[in-house]
């Protein structure tokens, strides 16, 4: 089964630029307008993602998180709601999201948090924008205490879009493929330093030896990395849950973005002779905060790959 890092990225070099450029001349409206013939074209002939799409879709139909089984028209809506996030990712790195449109129920806690001191892990995931989130966040002035841990290498054409749109985007964007020494040693410094660390928990190491935990979600077992957890361990460090969804999955053009930051833990524990058991059960409290918000926001979720190994 291919995995999903070595799996190339949605959109071709020319769709991908032609909105960009469409972006800059006309603005959003047009844009979102080509979206719909571009969607369409992958809809037609990218079938591993319309498969994956549906079988997501499938999966939050079992749990009450759709309201009715799910039709190739949902797939279709659940395509463009990827195409329209990317869209917003350009829109933000470009400074073109208004930050009225943002609500941000605790922003005063992760200022709070700013303010301590105190360095943390963040883990986001695959579901809304955490990209726009980090975009709006330098714009602010943050960028300079806010890191994301990456893995970029399978999309390496849209990565350049927003390096266009916006240099700052490369700034404190640490792309990793495996955790070593000389790696867990920056991390370690930034987090002594006061800075927060964002990575995302809904994709499985690239690396070979990368270990998962099998947990519910959706209904189903699935594989989720414990990475993040073993990483936050190590750095005795706070962790938070953060989130940013758009309010109608993108298909209109004035959207609100309302961003979701929960405390997680205060610092994570591994005890040797339970190790396993502790992290078995940090991965499920993950899963299961993820799958809420995939009920609160059934098309923003963007893993399309079989999720759900057999």
């Amino acid at each position: 089964m291919t995995h999903w890092s070595k799996m190339a990225e949605v959109g071709s070099a020319w769709g991908l630029n032609l909105t960009f450029a469409l972006y800059r001349l006309l603005g959003e409206r047009a844009a979102r307008l080509l979206l719909h013939p571009i969607v369409f074209w992958f809809f037609l002939f990218a079938p591993r993602a319309r498969r994956a799409s549906n079988d997501y879709l499938v999966h939050l139909h079992s749990v009450g998180g759709f309201e009715h089984s799910p039709t190739w028209r949902d797939s279709y809506r659940h395509l463009y709601a990827f195409a329209s996030a990317a869209l917003d990712k350009v829109a933000a790195w470009m400074g073109r999201i208004d930050l009225k449109r943002i609500v941000f129920e605790k922003q005063a806690d992760l200022y709070a948090l700013r303010d301590s001191g105190r360095g943390a892990v963040i883990i986001g995931s695959h579901l809304g924008s955490l990209e726009t989130a980090r975009a709006l966040a330098a714009r602010l002035g943050q960028h300079r205490k806010i890191n994301a841990i990456v893995y970029t290498d399978h999309a390496i054409r849209f990565n350049a879009i927003l390096a266009r749109a916006n240099p700052a985007f490369a700034v404190n964007l640490i792309q990793v493929s495996q955790l070593g020494p000389d790696t867990a040693l920056l991390l370690a410094e930034k987090i002594e330093n006061g800075e927060l660390l964002f990575i995302v928990g809904d994709r499985t190491s690239p690396a070979e030896n990368g270990r998962v935990s099998t947990v519910e979600f959706l209904g189903a077992p699935a594989p989720f990395a414990q990475g993040p957890f073993i990483l936050a361990s190590l750095l005795k460090c706070p962790v938070y849950l953060f989130f940013c969804l758009a309010d109608d999955a993108g298909e209109g053009t004035r959207q609100r973005f309302h961003i979701h930051f929960e405390h997680f833990a205060k610092r994570i524990d591994l005890p040797r002779k339970s190790r396993g058991e502790a992290l078995q059960t940090l991965v499920q409290r993950y899963a299961d905060r993820l799958a809420h918000y995939c009920r609160a926001a059934p098309l923003q979720w963007f893993n399309f790959y079989n999720f759900w190994h057999p």
